[in-house]
């Protein structure tokens, strides 16, 4: 593993095609600091804009060359701060799956990750009150977009809204959702439609209403459906989202909570793929999978 990852840092090197500046270097690290998006553990700069692919904003994943992975580096060495532009960003967490403990800094899954060994994937907890959390959260710091702007690794990915919630019963719940795909690129994304909503939920919770002053919550009853064998996922789920596109999306719940008439704060989790999808799997032939997932909230009055 030694010899492994000494024979990784001077690729990398040779990759830089210079000699490092001091001034570049964090103390006792054997990879550049550049001026694009690094990831650091403690003193050593164990990632940076060679190695990555390309960023998907909207889920804030680092998607990986192929000359690396996160096991490679991130196993053996951890991840502490994430820098862009050549200054610290944030801090950052390894945070293992099993662990009862949520932390409150952005943090990447670990034991299991939750996706394939191409992706690392920066996460932040999201609870219920946190009204517009992308407005205060680190990771949507404009720094990291340009740093990855001037290495062209920067992508929107997929970004969607909820565009109505109509209650009219336990029995008739509807949401519409805008799916906006910015980039030039096109995007496969899970289709309910397509799917079933039973499939469909085994990757997302669904909706749920909450009174977040009587600490109320309400949520879709809908069963789930798990693929079979499990860690599989078929093409014919998903739907192909044109760069520059949307497309409006219908969720419908036939059983709900009986929600008391009142005003209420909805949250939703748009699923894509995950741990499922391997690397040689994520280009199709229109298109890219799109993996993630998007933490949405509305307010919804009931009648």
């Amino acid at each position: 593993m030694i010899k492994a990852i000494a024979s990784f840092f001077l690729l990398l090197f040779l990759a830089a095609g210079c000699q490092k500046n001091p001034a570049d270097v964090l103390p006792d690290s054997d990879i550049e600091l550049t001026d694009g998006l690094c990831l650091v553990a403690g003193d050593q700069v164990v990632l940076n804009h060679h190695d990555i692919d390309y960023y998907d904003f909207s889920a804030h994943m680092v998607y990986l060359k192929p000359s690396t992975s996160f096991s490679d580096v991130f196993g053996e060495y951890g991840v502490t701060a994430v820098y862009a532009g050549g200054g610290k960003i944030y801090d950052i967490s390894l945070h293992p799956g099993y662990s009862s403990s949520m932390p409150q800094e952005p943090f990447i899954w670990t034991d299991p990750p939750f996706y394939p060994d191409y992706i690392i994937a920066i996460s932040h907890m999201w609870t219920y009150g946190q009204r517009a959390a992308h407005l205060t959260n680190e990771r949507y710091d404009s720094r990291i977009a340009e740093a990855l702007e001037k290495y062209g690794q920067f992508r929107h990915g997929l970004q969607a809204e909820i565009s109505s919630i109509v209650y009219n019963s336990p029995e008739d719940v509807e949401v519409q959702l805008e799916l906006t795909n910015s980039d030039t690129g096109n995007y496969y994304y899970l289709d309910p439609g397509k799917m079933g909503m039973g499939l469909f939920h085994y990757f997302t919770n669904g909706l749920s209403l909450v009174d977040l002053d009587e600490y109320a919550a309400y949520a879709n009853n809908a069963g789930h459906i798990q693929p079979d064998p499990w860690d599989s996922f078929d093409m014919e789920w998903m739907s192909l989202l044109e760069g520059g596109s949307s497309v409006t999306l219908t969720i419908t719940y036939d059983s709900f909570d009986t929600v008391p008439p009142g005003s209420y704060s909805a949250f939703l989790t748009f699923p894509g793929m995950g741990h499922q999808v391997g690397r040689d799997d994520l280009e199709q032939q229109d298109g890219r999978i799109w993996l993630g997932e998007l933490l949405l909230d509305s307010e919804v009055v009931v009648q």
